[in-house]
């Protein structure tokens, strides 16, 4: 007689049908603790929340997700993205639940298994401050007592091409046996978000990125979604490529179980991303149903949310603390009132078998996450990111720099750098230390530098899953606001040993034109976000905006990037560095200095298309490039024999270009003008008070104007004083879009070739009494307001 050794897939589901009866108890205890911080709060989702129960315990029970409950910041757990992070109720309550088990489990036996971090999980105590200054957050967020979601979530769309680049992060270390489960709605589900995620996760390969959907038809609105998108999930996702399970019943656990256990244990030979979706009513259980429980909790202690309590009450018999009255119009007595009835809840888990079950089960998955994971081929004994040789420009090859008289754009000097780093870190690490993709630009951006060699070493080369897995450079087609999310996910990962303390994994980054980085900013900004607050360290990206400014040219308005640019820098100060370097040589010395500011995880790199001509800086007396990386220099100093007429601070490629032209006329006109080259603020911000004061004086601030290939508005931080846009000779002079033509016809148009530039500077010369007598002006009727 022969014997079938049981798979995976039979394990857990042979478990799973053996705890449905605990899993009963725990969801009904999940959906009383959803209602009572929704009715203290009077704010959140109950609709969305209620529907998802099922799914998610399944999910992190059944043996689908790998994780700890003790360490959420262990590195090879599986992650969960809560893509429609506006249900971050229901995570907060089966934390709370699940992590209850944990400490009733501890206080009763001592065991070291069920101890739990009390600073690293939401307990019921947690529940008073839902959706509070200084509590659980409105929607998903990574910190703190919530490090359990892997990524802040709740825009639309915006979690699932960060949960794609999380997938692809592990992927690329080896660690595809890391899961990375996502969870959604398919009311978010129709942003095109998700259109670009599921054909770059079919791309990719991410067979180890899991959706789970939850198909209850309603969102805000009262219409439902099947008015606005025919068909269903298996529509949605199998002409993607995608492997599709599905539970008809999606609030029954057998159901449920099947599909979301097939998905991740089951038969994938093809290394294929998957969905598992569950039909569900939208507020399931609530007494208020469909688009009606989507925002909106039942009226504090009305008859409606009694009644959710009588059914509980009517099943497990307990009592409820101030059954059936209405709102007691007091903080502290409704305070008073939520504590005891979170205790009623709670104690009906705590009572029944399913506590000490759940809590066994939470320890032996914690146990089971594995370290390293199978396949992970970093070497995480040493850290490139902490390595000074990265930064240090100065050190960098003699080959690798420009030499006057070159004519580079310099775009080129990002190439040159990604093709130097990713090298230095193959011979000395083992790896890249950057993964990188574009929106089918790579080559057009010079951002596909990162794939290609440095020396004697060919280049990494094209990730192709199955062909060249160790590659860096992510083929990517025009999925311009997936292709952020894909890096800020990828970069969210930490492979380090000690995730708190410092990150380890790979730093990313992605690129498009100057006039589409709006496109970026929506993932960028979370990722900022998860950056400033999460107690595991993340990585840095590359905002790389590529053919900027008018000097597109050719391709005309529609592709200048003059204003949109302007968004890298709405973000607080200290989190995003923006950087303009005008040359080839300056880009070597701004990126490494960059990345190694202390607080920014996101540089934002504005590059343009055309050909420069590297200057001679020694015979022109222009400082070295590599002064570039102290955010501003002095280009050009006040002559010591004439009269001092004011400071322009200059920043652009054409712009700076066609300023070196004029500067021999300059002097034979006597138009004696300081001229600081414009760089990045944060870097100048980063510099000593006696740089600062020595490259811009308190004189230079009254007395200055700017010269930039953008606009006045997104160059406000060199606008020092009310009379500087006055003065400026920037791309919106006269507050139009340019036209098109070839580069020295758009210049010439937006008063930006060296004859404009030249009048633009005797004008602001020719005036300077006219201005500084405004100023006193400005300052007299301040006093006399005194």
């Amino acid at each position: 007689m022969t014997t079938t050794t049981p798979t995976p897939l039979d394990e857990r589901l042979a478990y799973s049908r053996s705890q449905f009866e605990n899993w009963e108890v725990l969801k009904d205890v999940i959906d009383q603790l959803i209602d009572l911080i929704l009715n203290h709060r009077q704010s959140g989702h109950p609709g969305g929340s209620r529907s998802k129960v099922h799914a998610l315990v399944t999910t992190v029970l059944s043996g689908a997700m790998r994780w700890d409950i003790r360490h959420p910041e262990k590195r090879f757990a599986d992650r969960f993205v809560l893509v429609a992070g506006h249900t971050a109720p229901v995570v907060y309550t089966t934390l709370c639940a699940l992590g209850d088990c944990m400490r009733t489990m501890y206080e009763r036996t001592g065991d070291a298994k069920y101890r739990i971090d009390p600073e690293r999980i939401v307990l019921w105590e947690d529940l008073l401050m839902f959706r509070r200054n200084g509590g659980l957050a409105g929607h998903a967020e990574m910190e703190g007592k919530t490090l359990f979601f892997k990524f802040n979530t709740g825009p639309s769309g915006h979690g699932s091409p960060a949960a794609a680049g999380e997938a692809l992060a592990l992927q690329r270390a080896g660690a595809s046996d890391v899961k990375v489960f996502a969870f959604e709605g398919e009311g978010g589900h129709t942003a095109g978000a998700s259109h670009e995620t599921k054909n770059t996760a079919w791309g990719l390969k991410l067979s180890n990125l899991v959706y789970v959907l939850d198909w209850n038809d309603f969102g805000i609105d009262d219409h439902p979604a099947s008015m606005i998108v025919p068909g269903g999930p298996d529509d949605w996702f199998k002409p993607y490529g995608w492997r599709v399970a599905g539970a008809e019943q999606g609030s029954e656990w057998g159901p449920v179980t099947d599909a979301i256990l097939s998905i991740t244990h089951g038969d994938n030979p093809d290394h294929l991303p998957g969905v598992a979706w569950v039909k569900t009513r939208k507020g399931r259980g609530y007494h208020k149903f469909d688009y009606k429980s989507h925002g909106a909790p039942h009226k504090r202690n009305s008859e409606e949310f009694w009644a959710c309590r009588k059914d509980f009450q009517d099943i497990y018999g307990v009592e409820w603390d101030s059954f059936g009255q209405g709102d007691p119009g007091d903080a502290k007595e409704l305070a008073r009132q939520m504590t005891a009835n979170l205790k009623v809840a709670l104690d009906v888990l705590r009572a029944s078998p399913a506590c000490e079950a759940i809590a066994n089960r939470l320890a032996e998955l914690g146990d089971s996450v594995p370290d390293p994971a199978p396949g992970f081929r970093l070497d995480t004994s040493k850290n490139p990111f902490q390595d000074p040789e990265l930064y240090d420009a100065a050190g960098y090859p003699a080959d690798l720099w420009a030499k006057p008289g070159d004519k580079q754009p310099n775009r080129a000097g990002l190439s040159a750098w990604g093709a130097w780093a990713n090298t230095w870190a193959k011979e000395k690490y083992g790896r890249p230390v950057f993964l990188v993709c574009s929106a089918d630009l790579a080559d057009s951006t010079n951002i596909s530098g990162f794939g290609k060699g440095y020396g004697d070493f060919p280049g990494w080369g094209k990730y192709i899953p199955g062909q060249n897995p160790e590659g860096a450079l992510i083929p990517q087609e025009i999925t311009e606001f997936t292709n952020s999310g894909l890096s800020v996910g990828a970069a969210s990962v930490n492979l380090s040993e000690n995730p708190l303390e410092e990150f380890d994994g790979f730093y990313t980054g992605c690129s498009t034109y100057g006039s589409f980085s709006y496109l970026k900013y929506g993932p960028m900004r979370l990722f900022a976000q998860v950056a400033q607050d999460s107690d595991i360290k993340v990585g840095k990206v590359l905002w790389v905006a590529g053919h900027s400014g008018p000097e597109t040219a050719d391709d005309s308005r529609t592709h200048f990037g003059i204003f949109a640019p302007g968004v890298t820098q709405l973000f607080p100060e200290g989190h995003c560095v923006d950087v303009h370097p005008w040359e080839y040589n300056e880009v070597l010395a701004v990126i490494p200095a960059a990345l190694a500011h202390p607080t920014a995880h996101i540089v934002a790199l504005h590059l343009t298309r055309p050909p420069v001509e590297i200057p001679d800086r020694e015979a022109l007396g222009i400082p070295s490039a590599l002064e570039a990386a102290r955010g501003a220099y002095v280009f050009r100093d006040y002559r010591s024999d004439q009269p001092k007429r004011g400071c322009i601070f200059l920043q652009g490629t054409s712009t700076t270009a066609n300023v070196v032209k004029i500067l021999p006329e300059l002097d034979k006109q006597g138009l004696n003008v300081k001229i600081v080259a414009a760089i990045s603020p944060q870097l100048f911000r980063l510099q000593d008070e006696a740089y600062r004061d020595r490259i811009i004086t308190p004189a230079d601030r009254m007395d200055s104007t700017y010269i930039s290939n953008r606009s006045r508005r997104v160059t406000s931080d060199w606008a020092l004083n009310p009379v500087a846009d006055a003065y400026a000779m920037t791309s919106d002079f006269d507050d139009r879009w340019r036209t098109g033509g070839n580069i020295d016809e758009v210049i010439e148009e937006a008063h930006l070739s060296p004859d404009w530039l030249l009048k633009g500077i005797e004008r602001f010369v020719s005036q300077r009494e006219q201005r500084l007598g405004y100023l006193r002006e400005l300052l007299d009727a301040a006093g006399r307001n005194g």
